[in-house]
């Protein structure tokens, strides 16, 4: 019996069947099945995948080329699984994919999930799905697949909804009092993103409630010393409040104790 595919886009293109990696080759067919994947279980339009697969330079027949991609997939993917992941409509094409065999899927549900605790109230829950559903990600979204449509429309997309859990995960923790477990976290993504005031905003918070006030304050003058250098601004205004709220020392002020809200990314 064949086994169903998995595959993961939240980081560089895989397809795995049962525990065996799966060669997808060709370019072409990469990006068509990042295509598919990206809106998976929709039928996305020809136009749309035409577009994805050759931008600005589309061929002759596009139609005739796109199902010629399409055969080739099918053929890739032939044989791995009974019903057949690619269907066929009068507008376009979908590639069917349940939520367990798909990390971008499996990450959307955690996101729903999260959010739903969050209407709830309940902190525990809504960060303990934030945590599994970043836990899905292995770097930058489809870094191998060489769509300049996609990296346009897409992924930046995706990366967002990243960064957004990032932001309110950490927020929970602080809120949630393990400011001792997350410190590092925090400062290594202060690295990774080095402008990025939230992140900013959350490690200073950290470090003020594990008892580093010192480098609190150091790092918020890294931070703002590099600002003026290469950005020739100040940091926010949320930012400069909690500075001021550490250096006073003023320790259960809403300026030094609320993390920063962010709007849930859709």
């Amino acid at each position: 019996m064949s086994q169903s595919l998995t595959f993961r886009v939240l980081g560089p293109l895989s397809v795995h069947s049962g525990t065996r990696s799966l060669d997808i080759p060709g370019a072409r067919q990469r990006i068509l099945l990042a295509a598919l994947l990206v809106r998976f279980n929709q039928v996305v339009p020809v136009d749309e995948l035409v577009d994805r697969i050759w931008g600005e330079s589309p061929p002759h027949r596009p139609r005739r080329a796109l199902h010629t991609c399409i055969t080739r997939l099918r053929h890739a993917t032939a044989g791995q699984d009974e019903r057949g992941l690619i269907r066929t409509s009068h507008s376009g094409y979908a590639i069917e994919v349940a939520p367990e065999n798909l990390d971008l899927a499996r990450f959307t549900q955690l996101l729903d999930e999260a959010r739903a605790a969050a209407r709830r109230e309940d902190p525990v829950a809504e960060h303990r799905a934030l945590d599994r559903a970043l836990a899905l990600w292995r770097g930058r979204a489809l870094p191998d697949v060489e769509s300049d449509s996609l990296h346009r429309d897409v992924v930046p997309r995706l990366h967002e909804q990243w960064i957004w859990a990032l932001e309110r995960r950490g927020e929970l923790a602080l809120r949630l009092g393990r400011h001792h477990e997350v410190v590092g976290e925090l400062r290594a993504l202060t690295v990774e993103h080095p402008f990025h005031e939230p992140f900013w905003q959350l490690f200073v918070l950290a470090l003020h409630r594990c008892g580093r006030r010192s480098e609190a304050l150091l790092h918020y003058a890294e931070l703002a010393g590099r600002m003026r250098e290469e950005l020739g601004v100040e940091p926010g205004s949320r930012l400069r409040a909690l500075h001021l709220a550490v250096l006073r020392d003023e320790v259960g002020t809403p300026a030094a104790d609320n993390p920063p809200a962010r709007r849930a990314v859709s």
